[in-house]
C-alpha cells in the first residue's frame, strides 16, 4: 500500500531522482502544464489511458485489490492497446491525485513489475509531479501548509514536498537546471 509521499528506507541515488525529475519536465511540456493543481484525471485522459475507479471493477477484481492493501494500480490492457489504472474511489481527493500520479509514473517510468524500488520511485514521481521544487519556490509558498492548499495535496504530501523544497533551495535552487527551467518557462 501507498502512501502519500511515503519514501521507505530505500534511497535512491541523485541522477535517479534529477531522471525523474527529467520525466516530470517532459510531461509538464507534453501536456502543456502551466498552472497548478494539474489535473492528473486530464492528463491520464490525454494519453489515452483508461481510468477506473474500483467501484467499478467486478467482485473478484475489488476483492483482488482490497486484500492486497492497494490504493491503485496499472496495467496494459494488450486487447485494448491501452494502460489502464484503477483507484480506490473511497479515498480523499489528495490521496486519489496522488495515486493516479503514482500510478502514471509507473508507466512513463517503464516499470514492468512491482518492486520497493519501483514504488519508491513512483512516490517520488507522483510527489514531484504534483509539486516540484521550481514551481513552489514562484509560488512563493512559506510552509507546508501553502503547498498543500496551493498543489491540491495532502499535509503529509506537502511536508515532505516542502522540505524536499527547502533542501533544494539551500543547496543550488536559484541556480535553475535546464529542466527546471524548462518547467518554469509554461509558468510564465
Amino acid at each position: 500500500m501507498i502512501s502519500d509521499c511515503e519514501y521507505n528506507d530505500i534511497k535512491l541515488p541523485y541522477k535517479v531522482y534529477q531522471r525523474i525529475e527529467e520525466h516530470v519536465t517532459a510531461l509538464y511540456i507534453e501536456q502543456n502544464i502551466n498552472k497548478v493543481p494539474i489535473n492528473p484525471f486530464d492528463i491520464a485522459d490525454r494519453r489515452g489511458y483508461i481510468v477506473k475507479p474500483f467501484s467499478a471493477l467486478n467482485k473478484q477484481a475489488r476483492l483482488d485489490v482490497f486484500t492486497k492493501g492497494l490504493d491503485g494500480t496499472s496495467y496494459f490492457d494488450p486487447e485494448l492497446k491501452k494502460h489502464v489504472i484503477c483507484y480506490d474511489n473511497s479515498q480523499i481527493i489528495q490521496r486519489v491525485r496522488f495515486t493516479l500520479m503514482h500510478e502514471i509514473g509507473h508507466i512513463d517510468l517503464g516499470h514492468r513489475q512491482e518492486s520497493d524500488l519501483a514504488r519508491k520511485m513512483a512516490d517520488y514521481y507522483a510527489a514531484y509531479s504534483l509539486a516540484p521544487s521550481p514551481v513552489i519556490h514562484i509560488c512563493n509558498c512559506d510552509d507546508y501548509i501553502d503547498v498543500a492548499n496551493m498543489f491540491n495535496i495532502s499535509n503529509p504530501c506537502a511536508d515532505n514536498c516542502f522540505r524536499r523544497y527547502e533542501n533544494w533551495f539551500n543547496y543550488g535552487g536559484k541556480a535553475y537546471k535546464d529542466y527546471e527551467l524548462r518547467m518554469l518557462n509554461l509558468f510564465q
